[in-house]
């Protein structure tokens, strides 16, 4: 019997034994080749299947994989005149929409949200509304009385107005550590919302991310989901799960990147989070359409 030590195509060494007489058989132990895996972010590469998710409860819709894709779209009005936001809230809903956001930048804004809530319930109009709040978890907790759903922007809820300074964080314990303020700030609503059965977008926007974020991961798709992940860790821990995430972008590239990241690294956790896909400031017309069509 001869043993023979040899070197494939690769350089990689395969063991051959071999015997004298030619008629027994080689007996080879196959190369091991090195496999990388694909990030898996869908069900499929080849076929259009979702992604099984969780249910989320905004009022009475349902949206996650168990339920048809809900539709959302927002206001145009002045939020502080009830009448015109009613109507044009009603026209959103005559024409199809599941779903409407409403921005709320202040306490008026807020105090006119119950209005328009109680409005549209006496005209028989019960379409979850959605309160996009920025900057101020104060306005968040007053307007979680009235809405449905509240969209919170994970780079301005907690350090407030954008800054363009970078902060060096030479110590990455000291940006672990400054998660405590945001849990400080953003506790109080979760334990509102999850009372009162009101649902929860995380809404990231490549356009806001905070300065901490921006210096310690840069102005990146991993920028985006970190700062999501930052308040759905908060969420999580207070056994609040009637959330979903969304990654927005001004360019669809982007958005995509971030949305497949975002993907990716919820299989990784085992998490089922329902997404809410959109470009931001997509523009108007044909342009913004066929911005919103790519992106989506």
């Amino acid at each position: 019997m001869r043993v023979s030590l040899s070197r494939g195509p690769t350089q990689r060494k395969s063991l051959k034994v071999t015997a004298h007489n030619e008629a027994t058989p080689s007996l080879v132990v196959p190369r091991k080749e090195l496999v990388i895996p694909t990030p898996r972010y869908c069900e499929s590469f080849s076929q259009t299947r979702r992604r099984p998710t969780s249910t989320v409860e905004i009022g009475p819709v349902r949206v996650g994989s168990e339920h048809p894709i809900a539709l959302q779209t927002m206001t145009t009005t002045d939020t502080r005149d009830v009448a015109a936001t009613v109507e044009q809230v009603k026209r959103c809903a005559d024409a199809g929409a599941d779903m409407v956001r409403i921005t709320v930048q202040g306490r008026k804004e807020a105090e006119a949200c119950m209005a328009i809530r109680e409005q549209l319930f006496k005209d028989r109009y019960d379409t979850p509304l959605v309160a996009d709040i920025h900057f101020q978890p104060a306005v968040a907790m007053m307007v979680a009385d009235a809405f449905e759903k509240i969209r919170i922007n994970p780079g301005n809820f907690a350090d407030g107005a954008k800054k363009f300074e970078e902060i060096d964080y030479d110590d990455p314990s000291q940006f672990q550590a400054e998660r405590e303020n945001i849990r400080e700030l953003f506790a109080p609503l979760v334990e509102k919302c999850k009372s009162l059965n009101r649902a929860m977008r995380i809404g990231t926007n490549h356009g806001s991310l905070s300065a901490r974020i921006l210096s310690f991961y840069g102005d990146t798709p991993r920028g985006m989901v970190e700062s999501a992940f930052e308040f759905a860790d908060i969420c999580r821990d207070m056994d609040y799960h009637n959330f979903l995430f969304s990654m927005k972008a001004s360019n669809p590239l982007i958005m995509v990147q971030a949305y497949r990241l975002l993907a990716e690294e919820m299989y990784a956790k085992g998490w089922k989070y329902p997404l809410h896909l959109g470009v931001t400031e997509a523009g108007e017309g044909e342009d913004g359409r066929m911005k919103s069509a790519i992106g989506i």
